[in-house]
């Protein structure tokens, strides 16, 4: 069971294009393009129809039951007072999981028995 991910195929190419490759978001359309194109005689679609449902699918992934959280965060330091870049006035919003519960979750994880070597 490969959820959210239709198949394997799915998950490794979100896994390659995302963490390994770190592709853009308009390269990732133009590589599902052309893959599209050559499967249209076969009636078939590739595993992502675009950017976006890839970056979705990767957000549904389960961790482990950890959920994401965010908070919002703005530059409150001394600005010039003269042609204020716009990052000293934006906005912006970081999504995250909390590190404890995913180590926690980690070292529960019957399948590192044995493999964790604890040293004081």
């Amino acid at each position: 069971n490969w959820t959210p991910y239709d198949s394997c195929v799915a998950f490794k190419m979100a896994e390659f294009l995302f963490t390994c490759n770190q592709m853009s978001a308009g390269q990732i359309d133009t590589l599902l393009n052309l893959w599209a194109s050559t499967l249209i005689k076969h009636q078939d679609t590739p595993p992502f129809s675009s950017h976006r449902d890839l970056y979705n699918t990767i957000d549904m992934t389960p961790l482990g039951g950890v959920t994401w959280e965010n908070f919002l965060m703005t530059y409150n330091g001394v600005r010039p007072a003269e042609n204020v870049p716009p990052w000293m006035t934006s906005t912006y919003e970081v999504w995250f999981h909390d590190p404890h519960l995913l180590i926690h979750n980690m070292l529960a994880n019957p399948d590192f028995d044995g493999d964790v070597k604890n040293t004081t």
